[in-house]
């Protein structure tokens, strides 16, 4: 069974972070960034459910 966590929690961490910026700093990131962004956090979360997965089976 596949894992889904770990990518929710990175695109939900990445677009938290960027909406905390945007709104407290004067900086604001371009659109095409923002997007880059969340499918790199996706992508990190993804990475780690298979790192986690490795290692349980390894356990």
């Amino acid at each position: 069974m596949k894992n889904y966590l770990y990518p929710a929690v990175g695109i939900i961490a990445v677009t938290v972070i960027l909406v905390l910026v945007n709104e407290f700093t004067t900086s604001t990131f371009i659109k095409d960034y923002a997007i880059i962004l969340i499918i790199a956090g996706m992508l990190l979360g993804t990475w780690l459910s298979k790192l986690s997965d490795k290692t349980n089976d390894n356990a």
